[in-house]
């Protein structure tokens, strides 16, 4: 209660993100994940014509499926926590996108149906993300966190378009690199903790000690359970 109270006083600073070791960590997995899911999401929603012929049946389909998933959305990430939602949905994606661009042109119907499921799952991803992102930061400089990772994943705005210059090598280059991101991304939320069922952080000292206040408690729970009474 002691550090608690002391912690309090202290006013936080846009500093204290790359100040303490766990939280620059995090700020830096965080923002590098949102500038791939940024350069993923919006390589497929500006390049849709590429896979489909009927981009006005494609949109529809999209639409449809992200408000069925989105509601569907909060019973998997309590069953299956943060961290495994985000490896399964991503990882997901990556592979509809990648098997959307290589099925042959004559098989639309397998290219519509992979192009809506990626489509779809989207959202769901971005609303996953952002969600444990602001479970990650402590409550005095969550705005701050977000704010920086939100820059860097701007990024991706401006280079999602430039990479479907690749084309001019390999038309399924582009793809690659959309589906690469997105698979990149699902398997590095592995650097964070989950947050399902864990208490929010208010402060900077509840992030900064967390491992070794873990460790010890740990630790003393072991010495309580081998010692009889």
């Amino acid at each position: 209660m002691k550090k608690e109270l002391e912690a309090a006083k202290k006013k936080s600073s846009p500093r204290d993100l790359f100040r303490i070791p766990i939280l620059r960590k995090r700020i830096c997995v965080m923002s590098f994940r949102r500038h791939l899911l940024t350069v993923s999401y919006f390589g497929l929603s500006l390049h849709l014509q590429h896979l489909s012929t009927n981009i006005i049946l494609l949109q529809f389909l999209i639409n449809a499926l992200a408000i069925l998933i989105s509601v569907s959305g909060h019973f998997v990430l309590n069953h299956m926590g943060r961290r495994i939602t985000q490896l399964v949905l991503m990882s997901l994606r990556g592979i509809f996108m990648l098997t959307a661009a290589f099925v042959p042109q004559e098989m639309q119907i397998l290219r519509i149906i992979m192009a809506t499921l990626a489509g779809g799952i989207s959202s769901l991803c971005m609303a996953v993300m952002r969600l444990h992102s602001n479970e990650l930061i402590p409550t005095t400089l969550r705005a701050t966190g977000m704010g920086v990772t939100a820059i860097f994943g701007n990024t991706g705005l401006f280079l999602a378009p430039l990479f479907m210059m690749l084309a001019i090598y390999s038309a399924y280059l582009p793809w690659i690199v959309y589906g690469g991101f997105s698979i990149l991304n699902g398997f590095s939320v592995l650097l964070l903790p989950e947050t399902k069922n864990q208490p929010l952080p208010d402060s900077i000292h509840d992030v900064g000690n967390d491992w070794k206040e873990s460790r010890q408690a740990k630790k003393e729970n072991s010495i309580i359970k081998v010692t009889r009474f």
